[in-house]
């Protein structure tokens, strides 16, 4: 049988993994902030704008995960990098949205119709056509949360392995 842990350990233990995962989530939530403004502003030019430009927030949000928690493993910069970008990333995904519907309304509904209309060969109404762009940005939302999440994780991972 094993002894149960005293409790001045368990408790410097926890205190240990507050001060780490605090640190984490400063860095997620600043970058989450600087994020969801670059995003806006990036995502103006349309979606796939904000592709490409959640790859590089979650990479600089993961290099300085491990950093803020004192990781030095792989796996331990991963995490701290998975913890920081799916705090950052919701952030991000409002702001770059946000700043693709303010795109959409500039250009308006009429020509977005009329583009999709030369595309598919159909006709389609200016409603139908808010509509597919609204599931657009959903489904580029998803992707750009995946990617930030993903590259984060990564770059947290080679950060603490580069240290």
């Amino acid at each position: 049988m094993q002894a149960a842990p005293s409790p001045d350990r368990y408790t410097t233990a926890m205190a240990e993994w507050r001060e780490k995962t605090a640190g984490v989530a400063r860095v997620g939530m600043t970058w989450g902030g600087i994020g969801g403004v670059i995003g806006f502003v990036i995502s103006l030019l349309g979606p796939l704008a904000g592709l490409i430009a959640a790859g590089f927030v979650g990479a600089s949000c993961g290099r300085r995960c491990p950093r803020a928690s004192g990781e030095e493993t792989a796996s331990g910069g991963a995490l701290a990098g998975l913890l920081g970008g799916l705090i950052a990333a919701p952030v991000f995904a409002v702001g770059a949205a946000a700043g693709s519907v303010a795109a959409a309304r500039r250009i308006g509904t009429e020509t977005i119709a009329l583009t999709l209309e030369d595309v598919v060969g159909t006709s389609v109404s200016p409603d139908e056509a808010w509509r597919l762009y609204l599931l657009s940005l959903v489904f580029a939302a998803i992707v750009q949360i995946a990617l930030l999440v993903t590259f984060a994780a990564t770059s947290g991972a080679l950060a603490a392995r580069k240290a």
